[in-house]
């Protein structure tokens, strides 16, 4: 893994993550969506009737545990976002106005750590491949 502060390697493309990672990715996304529209929780809907409404205590705190998501997930994805931006992105050089620094932002806002260890794996794999052209 490149642990080096700056290089020059630079990133100009873009891979969306691929097996455990691509599905914490999705179900980040999934999951995201679900805590920012409250006609998923309410009556009707598919969690209301076949979850929530077999419990008057998870209907009770649905909203609060709602919230409580989406604003967890917003601050700490958006901080561990913004620190990825301000430095691995710019470690490796990726050019803020390019198609492959805003898809490395949203799959790593939608997908956490295991998107930033997917972008770590792909950095290597450049720099070997890089080394071998050598």
């Amino acid at each position: 893994m490149a642990t080096h502060k700056s290089t020059s390697l630079t990133v100009d493309d873009y891979e969306f993550p691929r097996g455990a990672k691509g599905l914490a990715t999705v179900v980040g996304a999934a999951l995201f969506v679900l805590s920012t529209r409250r006609q998923f929780i309410e009556p009707r809907s598919v969690i209301h009737d076949h979850i929530l409404a077999r419990s008057i205590t998870a209907a009770t705190y649905s909203k609060t545990v709602q919230d409580v998501i989406f604003y967890w997930f917003l601050g700490v994805h958006g901080a561990g976002t913004a620190h990825f931006a301000y430095t691995k992105l710019q470690q490796y050089n990726v050019k803020l106005t390019s198609m492959a620094w805003f898809q490395w932002i949203l799959t790593v806002f939608l997908g956490g750590s295991a998107a930033v260890k997917h972008f770590d794996d792909f950095v290597e794999k450049k720099e070997v491949k890089a080394v071998k052209d050598i």
